[in-house]
């Protein structure tokens, strides 16, 4: 018997995905928050993990990393219901098998969760044209906005709110040096004048240096 475990935060959604899936093969365990699932998730070893992209507390791509700070082996399936797929890009170079759109049909859903079962990669054929062609976009940007390992470190906490001073902290470094390479992270972006953070963040999001 297969263990599945849903994370979805929409109860719709969440249960009607549960009763589809739900038969002599599978056991479906549902959970409407992340972090709830995350703490249960370590004991059910589950053979395969489906969760929103979008969700409220953790998103999609958050618990990917956290399931791999874990050692959690789980396969994942990611849905959504957004026409975006840079997160879905992302979610698939953080390790995920699978992408189902939450606008696929019930059969076409099952034929994607039973190939990830099986241990193959899930993409639907009709979009794969356009994962591959922002993959190529995403290279192409990394090649043209190139960072070095410590201006991407220091982009990173820049997103993630800190300011200067921790910055320097926690790189055991001098707020003189966080200076000097934001400088050059600017300049690499692009981005100069008033709120200049904030365009670099804008900025290294737009061309996939950084995830929203």
């Amino acid at each position: 018997m297969n263990k599945i475990v849903i994370i979805d935060d929409h109860q719709l959604f969440l249960h009607g995905l549960k009763l589809t899936l739900e038969n002599s093969e599978n056991e479906v365990l549902v959970f409407d928050n992340p972090m709830i699932a995350l703490m249960q998730i370590e004991q059910l070893q589950p053979d395969l993990i489906l969760m929103d992209l979008c969700m409220p507390e953790m998103d999609g791509i958050c618990m990917i990393d956290e399931l791999a700070k874990r050692q959690i082996l789980s396969p994942v399936i990611v849905l959504s219901a957004c026409e975006d797929y840079k997160e879905v890009v992302t979610a698939l170079q953080k390790g995920a098998m699978g992408f189902i759109p939450k606008s696929y049909s019930p059969q076409d859903m099952l034929i994607g969760l039973e190939a990830v079962l099986m241990g193959d990669v899930f993409i639907p054929t009709e979009i794969k044209a356009q994962l591959e062609l922002l993959i190529l976009e995403e290279k192409k940007n990394k090649e043209l906005y190139h960072l070095s390992d410590r201006q991407t470190e220091i982009l990173s906490l820049i997103h993630s709110g800190k300011t200067n001073r921790e910055i320097a902290l926690l790189l055991s470094i001098s707020p003189d040096t966080v200076k000097f390479h934001q400088k050059g992270i600017y300049q690499v972006l692009e981005v100069s004048g008033v709120n200049s953070r904030a365009k670099a963040i804008e900025k290294a999001i737009q061309v996939g240096l950084l995830t929203a």
